[in-house]
């Protein structure tokens, strides 16, 4: 996907990316400069969500499924002490 720099330096951001990080008019942006391992300057756009923490919801959802066990052994420990 790519967009064009207007004159007035504005572009469009592709709806399909407008999508999947739930962008919506009036969404602050914040843009950071970084280089790549070849030097290379790129940017990074994040959009800012209303609480940070929303932005972190389901991160450790498969971890949890895989450790359901072993979180058990370790809660059931807590409650024997």
């Amino acid at each position: 996907m790519q967009s064009q720099m207007s004159k007035q330096y504005q572009t469009t951001i592709p709806s399909a990316v407008r999508k999947k990080l739930q962008i919506n008019p009036g969404t602050k942006l914040n843009w950071k400069i970084s280089k790549n391992k070849l030097g290379i300057d790129y940017a990074v756009i994040t959009p800012e969500t209303q609480s940070n923490l929303k932005s972190l919801k389901g991160i450790a959802k498969d971890m949890y499924k895989k450790n359901k066990d072993y979180l058990k052994i370790e809660r059931d420990s807590w409650e024997n002490k």
